[in-house]
């Protein structure tokens, strides 16, 4: 049932702006890549050039690419140690024999590059998704990130291969309203936040990829950009990362730029926005939101910063570099 906050949103306006912030404001030119913003890290995991190699996918349209939009991501991770790289071929055991993580970010079938409608068609071949699954059966790390809709179920198929149900919704944080300058940031805490006026969209749990391998890498919040929320099938053992909580709501539109009063609504208390999970010998792990692995700038938003360059988000960073650690085979 829509509660009454989803209610109103949903009969005042009909949203049909990127990343959900409703604005009348003239937007500026596109800034590429991270922009002005300078990524570092302090004390880099492994010596430059030296760590696991990270083949970032390219091959499948897919909207984040190391040139523009995941420059901040292979900024990060190349400061790290890791050695990013395009992914440009198809997957196979020949293109997955060169990399030891395999980053997948909103991936796309070629008929839904400009048509963000359903129905969405996976963005890969059986023959790929096989694939993966026996790169990862054999020791491989997979990274599969994938926004709101439409991205999900262009991935759906890929989801599947390893127990993940993802789906093709966007989610909100409690008593969304879309304001100009609300940019519907989902907070996820360890703790129940104590700053007055924080609204808490989910839970950060507890494990090794919140608490990184020493003190100084605990993460004890992290900040998303909307995204989508998905589940996990019976019986698939994971661990759960982000979770959304009480209150939070769910839109399933048939075209990703319009919701309305007639969209399908749900809660989204209990489905994930991040999860890892073993398969065979290898490593998984399934996200629901881009933005905050990246360095990013909301354009209609006069370059509201949407990624780990946001001042609030100031954990995300160290969060990625977690998540990594965990792939590359950390405890």
């Amino acid at each position: 049932m829509i509660n009454k906050i989803l209610a109103s949103l949903l009969l005042a306006t009909v949203i049909t702006t990127p990343a959900c912030a409703v604005t009348q404001k003239k937007a500026l030119p596109p800034t590429v890549g991270v922009g002005d913003y300078v990524v570092k890290v302090e004390n880099p995991t492994y010596p430059q050039g030296k760590g696991p190699r990270v083949s970032i996918d390219q091959a499948h349209h897919n909207y984040q690419t190391m040139a523009d939009r995941f420059q901040g991501f292979a900024e990060l991770v190349k400061a790290d140690g890791f050695v990013p790289s395009p992914g440009t071929a198809k997957f196979s055991r020949e293109s997955l024999a060169k990399t030891d993580i395999l980053v997948i970010c909103n991936a796309l079938n070629k008929a839904n590059v400009d048509k963000w409608a359903l129905p969405v068609l996976s963005a890969f071949s059986n023959e790929e998704i096989q694939a993966v699954k026996d790169w990862v059966d054999d020791g491989g790390s997979l990274l599969l990130i994938s926004d709101h809709m439409p991205f999900p179920s262009a991935v759906t198929d890929m989801g599947l291969a390893f127990g993940v149900e993802v789906q093709s919704n966007f989610a909100f944080y409690p008593d969304f309203v879309p304001n100009t300058g609300n940019m519907n940031l989902m907070r996820f805490f360890r703790y129940p936040p104590v700053q007055e006026g924080i609204v808490q969209g989910g839970t950060l749990f507890g494990n090794r990829i919140t608490e990184g391998n020493k003190p100084s890498e605990a993460v004890p919040f992290v900040i998303t950009f909307t995204g989508h929320a998905f589940r996990m099938k019976p019986a698939v053992p994971f661990t759960p990362v982000m979770q959304l909580g009480k209150g939070t709501n769910i839109l399933w539109p048939s075209v990703a730029e319009e919701m309305g009063p007639t969209t399908p609504s749900s809660g989204g208390d209990g489905l994930y926005q991040g999860v890892v999970l073993t398969s065979g010998k290898g490593r998984v792990g399934i996200f629901g939101e881009a933005s905050m692995w990246s360095v990013g700038y909301a354009n209609w938003e006069n370059n509201y910063p949407m990624g780990f360059n946001n001042p609030q988000a100031k954990h995300n960073q160290q969060f990625i570099l977690n998540v990594m650690h965990w792939l590359a085979g950390g405890a």
